[in-house]
């Protein structure tokens, strides 16, 4: 694998992100490069993709231990360009965004979404959730005890994780509605100045008339 990737690397194919050279994916740069990871004494070069804005002003590197290092090289390497440009475009948009838009509700929303992408079953309802978890480990033949502390131990987890949602959500319309409260008055206070400012104009131009 390792002679087969080098001999592609060789004849600079286009299907593998370059190194060094960076590559335009939408509004972000993509290129390999190597950096030095040391642990005491010892140091160790390893490869990483790094990941800009146009500019340059914003820039993040994935390193190849980690899984998202294959999913940008295996989505770059889609024949399909159009496909690649949306899919990696979205990937760089999302990691750009959690690392830079302050708003404690994407960041909350992020949370929650992962927590039930790691455990579909907490998607369903309380109900359907507990049946469903039966049924499963009915079929893989888990232990009753066993499986009986296991569904209770989630189901208490998705109720604690629910009751959050649901103070979140609350917190986050009671912020909203006092937002767009304050928004509200400060159109209505800049149309009586404006209203204000055109009486003036009024006054002002029948004094002038009254002088000729």
């Amino acid at each position: 694998m390792a002679k087969e990737r080098k001999k592609l690397l060789s004849k600079g194919n286009p299907l593998i992100i370059p190194f060094g050279k960076p590559a335009r994916i939408n509004n972000f740069k993509l290129w390999r490069g190597n950096y030095v990871l040391a642990s005491g004494k010892e140091k160790t070069m390893v490869e990483c993709i790094h990941i800009s804005t146009l500019d340059g002003s914003w820039m993040t590197r994935i390193p190849s231990t980690s899984q998202m290092f294959s999913t940008i090289c295996n989505g770059y390497a889609t024949v399909d360009e159009n496909f690649r440009d949306q899919f990696l475009g979205m990937i760089f948009s999302n990691i750009y965004n959690m690392s830079n838009i302050p708003s404690e509700a994407l960041h909350d929303a992020f949370f929650f979404l992962q927590e039930m992408m790691s455990f579909p079953y907490m998607m369903l309802s309380e109900k359907e959730m507990e049946k469903r978890m039966k049924e499963n480990m009915k079929k893989l033949g888990t232990d009753k005890a066993k499986a009986k502390e296991h569904i209770s131990k989630m189901m208490e987890y998705r109720r604690g994780l629910y009751e959050l949602i649901e103070r979140k959500k609350a917190d986050y319309i009671d912020t909203y509605e006092k937002q767009q409260a304050e928004r509200w008055a400060k159109e209505e206070d800049s149309l009586k100045q404006l209203e204000q400012d055109e009486i003036a104009e009024e006054a002002l131009k029948v004094l002038n008339n009254g002088d000729s």
